[in-house]
Order: C-alpha cells, then sequence, then structure tokens
C-alpha cells in the first residue's frame, strides 16, 4: 500500500468517526485496507504490452487547451463566419476525443451563442447540439442528451438535411442501446441507414453499422455482428479514421468474448489500446482497459485484472464516466470474489448495481445482478440471492424475446 493510499484511508476514518461507531469505523476500514493491500506488486512475468498499458500516463490536457484557445482567437479574426464555425465544430469533437469534456462544452456553447438565431446557419447549429447531446450521453446524462438531440433534429429538420436526420437517428440508437432498449435502438439504427441510401457519407454509415454489430453481439448474433464490423472498418480505413478503428476494435474484443475465445478477444483489445494512445482516444481506452480486465479475471490472472481495473478508473474518473465507473465496480466485485473476500465483492457488486440503477442502465444492471446473485448463492444465503438472479433473468429473457 502506498503512501498516497495510506493518506486517503486516514482521512475517510476522520470523516466516518463522525457518522458511525468506532467499531462500524475500524470494520469499514479493514474492509479498505483488504482490497488496497491484494496486490501490492505485479508478476515480473506479465508481457511488455500490459506493462506499458498499465504503467501509460494520461495527460492533463493543459496545453492543448493553451493551444487550441489561441488557435480559436486567431481565427475570429482571420476566418469567414461560416469556416470559423467549421473550425469551432472541429476542435469541439477533438476535444471530446481526448476527454476533455467540458472544453468541449465551452467551445459548443460558444458557438451557438454566436450563432444566436440566425436561421442561415441551422446545419451548424444542429451540429453543435448534436455534439453535446453526445456529451451527457457519455455522462449518462439522459434527459440532457435526449433534449438537445431533439433540439439538432429539430435544426436538421427546418434546414432539410437528411445526413442530419441519420446522425440524430444513430445517436438516439445509441441512447436507447445505452439504457438497455435494445428493440428501440436498432430501429433508430434502421432509420438511420434508410437516411444515407442516397448518400456518400460513409463515415455516418460506419458508424451505424459499428452500432448495430453491438446490438447483434448482444443478441448473440455474432455472424451478422462480424460482417457489420468488417464493413465498419473498411469504410473507417477509407477515411483513414484510426480513432473509430479502434473503436471497432474493442467491440470485436467484446464480440469474441462473448463467445470465449479469450485470447482473441485479448488481441483486438490490445490494438485497439495501441490507436487510442496513438491518437489520445481517452474513452476508448478505458472501456477496453476495463474488457482486458474481465478477461484477466477468466484467465484468473487476479493480479493483472486489478491492475487493468485501476487504470480504467482512472480514465474513467477523468471523463466522468460514470456507467464505466459501474462497469469497473462489477469487474472489482469478480476479483474479490475470487479471493474468497465476501463481502468485499458484495459492496462493489451492489455499488455497480445502484449507479446503474440511477442511470437507467438496465442490461448492466443485470449483470451485476446476476454477479451478486451467483455470490450470494455461494454463500449460502439462497433467499436474497433469490431476487437479484430474478431480475437478472427478467431482462435477459426480455432481449431473448424481442431479438
Amino acid at each position: 500500500m502506498n503512501n498516497s493510499t495510506e493518506k486517503i484511508i486516514e482521512h475517510v476514518k476522520k470523516v466516518l468517526v463522525n457518522f458511525l461507531s468506532q467499531s462500524d469505523t475500524e470494520e469499514f476500514i479493514r474492509s479498505i485496507q483488504v482490497h488496497a493491500k491484494s496486490f501490492s506488486d505485479l508478476n515480473d512475468k506479465i508481457s511488455d504490452i500490459d506493462k506499458e498499458q498499465v504503467n501509460m500516463n494520461f495527460t492533463e490536457g493543459i496545453s492543448e487547451r493553451v493551444i487550441v484557445d489561441k488557435i480559436i482567437t486567431l481565427a475570429e479574426r482571420l476566418l469567414l463566419k461560416e469556416k470559423y464555425l467549421d473550425l469551432l465544430l472541429e476542435l469541439a469533437q477533438y476535444m471530446i476525443k481526448i476527454g476533455n469534456q467540458s472544453y468541449a462544452l465551452e467551445i459548443l456553447t460558444d458557438l451557438k451563442n454566436f450563432i444566436g438565431s440566425e436561421e442561415i446557419y441551422r446545419v451548424h447549429n444542429g451540429e453543435a447540439n448534436l455534439l453535446v447531446s453526445k456529451i451527457y450521453w457519455a455522462q449518462a446524462q439522459w434527459d440532457d442528451c435526449d433534449f438537445y438531440l431533439n433540439e439538432a433534429y429539430n435544426n436538421f429538420k427546418s434546414a432539410e438535411f437528411d445526413k442530419g436526420y441519420a446522425k440524430c437517428e444513430n445517436m438516439f440508437g445509441t441512447l436507447y442501446g445505452e439504457k438497455g432498449e435494445f428493440k428501440r435502438a436498432l430501429a433508430h439504427f434502421e432509420a438511420a441507414l434508410t437516411y444515407l441510401k442516397k448518400s456518400d457519407d460513409i463515415a455516418t454509415q460506419a458508424m451505424i453499422l459499428t452500432n448495430l454489430g453491438i446490438i447483434y453481439t448482444i443478441y448473440g448474433d455474432f455472424e451478422k455482428a462480424i460482417w457489420n464490423y468488417k464493413d465498419a472498418i473498411e469504410k473507417f480505413q477509407k477515411l483513414n479514421d484510426k480513432s473509430r478503428i479502434a473503436r471497432v476494435y474493442h467491440n470485436l474484443g467484446m464480440l469474441y468474448t462473448r463467445m470465449n475465445e479469450y485470447y482473441l478477444a485479448l488481441e483486438h483489445f490490445n490494438n485497439s489500446i495501441t490507436l487510442s494512445i496513438e491518437n489520445q482516444y481517452l474513452s476508448n481506452c478505458a472501456v477496453s482497459y476495463i474488457g482486458k480486465a474481465y478477461i484477466y479475471t477468466k484467465l484468473k490472472n487476479l493480479p493483472l485484472a486489478d491492475a487493468f481495473t485501476d487504470k480504467a478508473m482512472e480514465l474513467a474518473c477523468k471523463l466522468n464516466d460514470t456507467l464505466s465507473i459501474a462497469d469497473i465496480y462489477r469487474i472489482k466485485g469478480i476479483i474479490q470474489s475470487n479471493l474468497n473476500n465476501f463481502e468485499l465483492s458484495e459492496e462493489f457488486f451492489e455499488s455497480s448495481i445502484r449507479l446503474n440503477d440511477d442511470f437507467e442502465s438496465q442490461y448492466n444492471k443485470a449483470e451485476s445482478s446476476q454477479e451478486l446473485g451467483n455470490l450470494l448463492t455461494e454463500e449460502n444465503r439462497k433467499e436474497e440471492a433469490k431476487n437479484h438472479l430474478k431480475s437478472a433473468d427478467k431482462v435477459f429473457k426480455s432481449i431473448k424475446k424481442n431479438k
């Protein structure tokens, strides 16, 4: 246990004594220390790529902020208004990609204020609202996401801009998909492709194909999912869009995880992380770290699983990605269950369920509920286990039925 961890535990202890009895406080601190001491050092035999990924330092984005501020100041003086708005959209998108969500939101708010009520820039306004909705989607703020998504839809409708309709339908699909409403998500993705029938917008087509691949993976239709992913990768390769290629690699990793092809999954997660680090695609790094952590629980390499969840947590906190944090807690629960630390494992699963419940993420909640139910069954607490297993089974049966 390092010095910073000891300081945090000491601080928590001082806070808790004001709310809990001395004995409860000591018990709580002991449970934290059990986790903190679970893995002091990683095995020296870990692969070079794992060592590099675990030790990776992610920048705080200070230098990017200074540079982008200078670019915006200069561009406002030199560019025509339309080109200036195009640049702001590009910069906001880049900030989202590298994980600086708050600055992206600041740029987009300035852009929308700059446009005001000028009808001629309806498409720019629509693109800005769409990006704002993506920021709120990533933070699981569904109401805000839905509001700005509808604003974008109305902007594009006013401009009769079919590509904009397709992007909105795709985003509606990702919104419902994240909430576990896969049937509604599928309908939106298919509607999005309909709007693009006569379009040469292969970037949006590839994004929709990627999202369809996710839905088919969840439904267990692996052949169709692989077909969609391969088609998406070909399109992104034509555009040389390495960040989105990295995302497809991650999704293929998830698919092979579902198929229990763990080493093939690791290969795709590694490809995803390598490309994501090269292109500063932090949100993708976070989810691929989680993917690798889960694989290592299956391969019974618990120190590496724990190291990758810690790294994923570092990124998820930086990005304010609450859904990833919920998934990290689920994997932490699996790790502690394998170590026979059942009380700590139960707490992690309960934290995961609570967060997923807060953000209406039915599928993820069902996965954590199933893990907790299995744990309670193992501890001979069958009555308590029954409710968790029943609620998880209900979600999984609903997905099968909708398929």
